[in-house]
């Protein structure tokens, strides 16, 4: 049994916390008007928050919902700010609870174990076992199809506060449509929570050394086709009757580990690791609707009264160029990325 935490809610309603979490919320985004208007009574916004979570009529905010498209349709729904400042006290006080919980290759929105992290150690496994048998899966509809009531019996295991229980039912089922919102700070959290049930029953039920979780995309390791086969119908029988979810069938992939894996956008080898096709045909796109942003920006001169601040065109370009970096081929994909910016944008035009 998990150990079990008590008296976490006052640490959550604490005034100087929901102030520092407001900053954390805002950040990069003081320019908002939502965040504006509440800066403007800062600390009399905070104190409300506070005495409302201690009196237990703190009542969550409508969402906006918008959808986007990248890399496919995607429904986002954003709570309001206000609501945010909580998501982020509660996250601060859950976090750290969890996260020891957690199994230690679970590599999404956790510190310290990123997107390249996940891939370079998929990379190591490939590597020293080119002839085992991979099998590689992905949850339908993850996010919308996560149980509520599996999922606060989940945190009732661990959370032994029942203000903080009744605070996180609130929290989760005002959200609209089904499961658990894409756009909450809280949602990561959350999701992988609940998918730490499948990691504990693949590790000390079915107990495979090779398994590696990013969110909802997994991949394990086995020693034959047979083996593999029947790893699958376990997992399916337990993700059916223990989280009421299911794999995407046209996404669970069975081969040998020398043939490659696509995983996190790389195709990963034993002897290389590249960029997937649709991986790099979105990053071309997104380079040039930066820039198209860039000369916007210049036109208007709204970057020319903030020194300092990191041109957007250049944010965009540092973030691929330090993504390539880890490819086979990352010299050519750098003089790929690199000439889109010959002749575009010079250096005068760059604040």
């Amino acid at each position: 049994m998990p150990k079990t935490y008590s008296n976490l809610f006052d640490e959550i309603s604490d005034f100087k916390k929901l102030r520092r979490c407001f900053y954390k919320a805002s950040k990069s985004k003081f320019y908002r008007h939502s965040i504006v208007h509440f800066n403007h009574n800062l600390e009399e916004n905070i104190l409300s928050i506070s005495q409302e979570l201690r009196d237990e009529t703190y009542q969550f905010g409508k969402y906006r919902c918008f959808y986007v498209h990248e890399p496919k349709k995607r429904l986002i729904e954003s709570a309001c700010f206000r609501d945010r400042v909580v998501h982020h006290s509660i996250h601060q006080t859950l976090e750290p609870i969890f996260d020891n919980q957690f199994y230690y290759y679970s590599y999404a929105c956790r510190t310290g174990r990123g997107h390249h992290r996940a891939a370079l150690l998929m990379k190591k496994w490939v590597t020293l076992n080119p002839d085992k048998v991979f099998l590689k899966c992905d949850i339908k509809k993850f996010f919308p199809s996560i149980d509520r009531e599996i999922l606060m019996n989940i945190l009732s295991k661990t959370i032994a506060d029942e203000k903080l229980l009744q605070c996180l039912r609130k929290l989760i089922f005002n959200a609209p449509n089904t499961g658990i919102p894409i756009g909450n700070l809280t949602s990561q959290l959350f999701a992988n929570i609940y998918l730490n049930e499948l990691d504990q029953f693949i590790k000390r039920r079915l107990r495979i050394k090779k398994y590696i979780r990013y969110m909802d995309d997994f991949v394990l390791i086995a020693d034959s086709f047979v083996e593999a086969k029947t790893l699958r119908t376990q997992i399916e029988n337990f993700l059916r009757e223990k989280l009421n979810l299911v794999l995407s069938p046209q996404k669970v992939q069975i081969s040998i580990c020398r043939e490659g894996i696509s995983f996190l956008g790389f195709i990963i080898k034993s002897n290389e690791m590249r960029l997937r096709g649709d991986f790099f045909r979105r990053m071309n796109k997104k380079l040039q609707k930066a820039r198209y942003r860039a000369l916007l920006v210049k036109e208007s001169e709204k970057y020319n009264s903030h020194r300092g601040i990191i041109h957007p065109y250049l944010m965009t370009l540092n973030s691929y160029l330090g993504h390539i970096k880890y490819c086979s081929n990352n010299k050519y994909l750098k003089k790929v990325i690199l000439n889109v910016d010959l002749g575009l944008l010079k250096d005068s035009e760059i604040c």
